[in-house]
């Protein structure tokens, strides 16, 4: 009977899958580079799974070697005696979710449906059993459609710009600051400056033919520029007062997030997760038997699951939750 259960990563049989912590299991399956799915070690005798994106953007964080074997999407390879396929999560450069022999079971990892001003989003595949991430697994976390998103921020920053205002956009220097730099580029007509942080993830971006438009790194230039784009663990009223003598300017910040909050300034839900009504349309046209919900939310989630669509689900990481026939 295939077991699925929840340690320092997902652990299907004997391969783990998005690895927490350093791994023990000789094969590794790494969905995409942010850093809590994406724990490697430099032992040669450990090999991970991964598209050639995610090593690279993996190489920028860890800055050391490890056995890597990189796979194209849709492409089929074998591990201990199962065959796995990456599809495109729609999440960030060269995230994946995973399909195991043809659908028997489906692996989501982070995914968002909509499209985005980089990526298409998530392509829904059927699965007998699904393992669904379940970040945003509340009917309290519904988005507005990405577009109209895009056209409130535009509004907003232009006026902030107007009135002379050094504007710093906050986004994960993975994934969600790469969206930013388009954005500045498509939307604000600025050239953005960034963190240092940002600089080695967007020339991935660039390699691999993802069209960011211009970018200057922060070095001594503040008073050049208009935009600036930094991590948000850095935006804090210390620097923003700093920030703010440097540049000669009032400083107007604003965050790119998913998740609701009293961050102190302006936030915009730009989430890189599917909101609930994604994760339910996901369920509902994957059309599995069982389902597993995973991160977050996932008692929550799998609640809904079984009330609104009336298929059997699970929190992955509930007791005694160790294979499929705990269904």
């Amino acid at each position: 009977m295939v077991k699925i259960k929840h340690s320092k990563g997902i652990l299907f049989e004997e391969i783990l899958i998005d690895p927490s912590s350093s791994p023990k299991k000789n094969n590794c399956i790494i969905t995409h580079a942010h850093s809590d799915h994406a724990k490697v070690c430099k032992s040669k005798e450990k090999t991970f799974f991964l598209t050639s994106e995610t090593n690279e953007l993996i190489k920028v964080r860890e800055k050391k070697e490890f056995n890597a074997k990189e796979i194209p999407f849709k492409k089929k390879f074998s591990v201990e005696g199962n065959e796995f396929s990456f599809f495109s999560s729609g999440h960030i450069l060269g995230s994946s979710q995973i399909q195991v022999n043809s659908g028997e079971i489906v692996f989501t990892s982070d995914f968002k449906l909509s499209d985005s001003v980089l990526f298409k989003g998530a392509k829904i595949l059927e699965a007998e059993t699904l393992v669904i991430e379940s970040t945003f697994g509340l009917p309290d976390f519904v988005f507005p459609e990405r577009n109209k998103i895009y056209e409130e921020l535009e509004k907003y920053a232009k006026y902030e710009l107007k009135e002379n205002k050094l504007l710093i956009l906050g986004g994960y220097s993975i994934g969600k600051a790469q969206e930013l730099t388009k954005i500045s580029n498509e939307f604000l007509n600025e050239i953005p400056l960034i963190h240092e942080s940002i600089l080695k993830p967007n020339n991935v971006y660039k390699k691999n033919g993802v069209d960011l438009g211009k970018f200057e790194l922060l070095d001594h230039n503040l008073k050049e520029f208009n935009v600036l784009i930094l991590p948000p663990h850095l935006i804090k009223p210390d620097l923003i007062k700093a920030l703010e003598i440097s540049s000669g300017r009032k400083i107007s910040p604003v965050f790119a997030s998913g998740w609701k909050g009293n961050f102190g300034f302006k936030a915009f839900p730009l989430s890189d997760h599917a909101d609930f009504n994604q994760l339910l349309e996901y369920v509902e046209k994957s059309n599995p038997k069982n389902v597993l919900t995973n991160h977050g939310f996932a008692k929550e989630l799998a609640s809904s699951i079984r009330r609104k669509l009336g298929i059997n689900a699970r929190p992955l990481d509930e007791k005694g939750q160790s294979n499929l026939l705990d269904f």
